[in-house]
């Protein structure tokens, strides 16, 4: 079943994705689409890169563990990235495998993770890479929600700053996740919110600033808000996998 329609879906999407780019004045490749693979199995990862996904999200470090170790053993490659919170006791089991995290939230894990990454050495997934820093992100909980993860908005240079001093740590943008809200001036409100930051930090002077870049928000329900508001990285799960199967 996965063989059959995935390859299937993942066109359909990448098309959409790059039809909302190009109706917003964008260049489709100024989009990448970043399959959110959260409770999928073994066998749909493995079709998925397969037929060209190349950015993988996992919200459970060990879900990521097992993908990552799976890939691998089937001689397949995908920049896996951490989607969901990171909590300090999951920082080197994550930094094994992942390329990159999406999720920075606090100071005190932003320490964590640069310690950390200087004591694993060449068992990090980045040295594996050939990086000398890991790709981070900032997430702002842009819609401050009490149900979301993040930093507010208020705090996002502060601790841009944070991440600055740690050169093995490259700040790639900021992260967010959408309102659960039926309202489109709401979402792109927000997502509007997450691209000013990212000019306000990309423009601050701090070191490393000038890489800020990406902006990842948006999942299946809003690509479109996101997409015309400057979504660079889109989180893609539903529209290719379909409805999730039950952990």
């Amino acid at each position: 079943m996965v063989t059959s329609c995935f390859a299937a879906r993942y066109r359909q999407v990448s098309e959409q994705v790059a039809d909302f780019a190009r109706s917003y004045g964008r260049a489709p490749d100024d989009v990448a689409i970043l399959l959110a693979v959260k409770t999928q199995s073994a066998e749909a990862i493995r079709e998925a890169v397969r037929s060209g996904a190349r950015l993988l999200g996992h919200n459970r470090v060990q879900e990521l563990q097992a993908t990552g170790r799976d890939l691998q053993e089937a001689g397949l490659t995908a920049e896996l990235h951490l989607i969901g919170p990171l909590q300090s006791n999951k920082v080197n089991h994550t930094l094994r495998w992942a390329s990159a995290i999406q999720t920075l939230d606090r100071e005190s894990i932003v320490t964590r993770v640069a310690a950390s990454l200087e004591r694993l050495g060449a068992d990090s997934a980045v040295a594996r890479l050939g990086r000398e820093s890991l790709d981070v992100m900032i997430q702002v909980n842009t819609s401050r929600e009490a149900s979301k993860h993040g930093c507010a908005p208020e705090e996002a240079l502060d601790l841009a700053h944070h991440v600055s001093q740690y050169p093995n740590l490259a700040l790639r943008g900021l992260m967010t996740i959408g309102p659960l809200t039926d309202s489109v001036k709401d979402i792109r409100a927000a997502y509007a919110t997450l691209a000013r930051l990212r000019e306000e930090i990309a423009t601050s002077g701090l070191p490393g600033a000038e890489r800020c870049v990406e902006l990842s928000m948006g999942m299946s329900a809003d690509l479109e808000p996101a997409i015309a508001e400057g979504a660079t990285i889109v989180r893609v799960g539903r529209a290719v996998f379909g409805e999730r199967p039950s952990p």
